[in-house]
């Protein structure tokens, strides 16, 4: 499969920035974005770490924060890492905390469920 791209709407406390051609990695299973983006946009800063497995078999310490991403119609709360060097991209927890899909011939990025759900809800 070749590599997907989406824009996506990263929201923060303080504001937004707009990802006009993030990558899309279903082998990531977070989001990576570099530590001046969450600064910017005041992402929530989670009390924890993430240990990520690199490529080679090395592994890094990630700083994890909750943010607001919005893209093909749909927002929901997903959790992103950083690290020195983070490059941008959208990892698997993104594409299921917002209920998406990668077409694999195509590329695009498909509902995966209804995009709004509430179990057992009754107002």
């Amino acid at each position: 499969m070749s590599t997907a791209f989406t824009r996506a709407l990263v929201k923060g406390e303080k504001g937004q920035s707009d990802m006009q051609r993030i990558p899309i990695d279903t082998s990531a299973f977070f989001t990576i974005l570099p530590s001046e983006i969450l600064f910017e946009i005041g992402a929530y800063p989670e009390d924890l770490k993430a240990r990520l497995e690199l490529e080679l078999g090395d592994s890094l310490e990630a700083r994890v924060y909750s943010v607001v991403v919005a893209a093909q119609g749909r927002e929901n709360v997903t959790l992103a890492v950083t690290f020195e060097g983070a490059q941008p991209v959208l990892g698997a927890k993104f594409l299921e905390d917002l209920g998406l899909d990668v077409d694999s011939e195509s590329g695009l990025l498909e509902p995966s469920r209804h995009h709004v759900f509430a179990f057992n809800y009754e107002p």
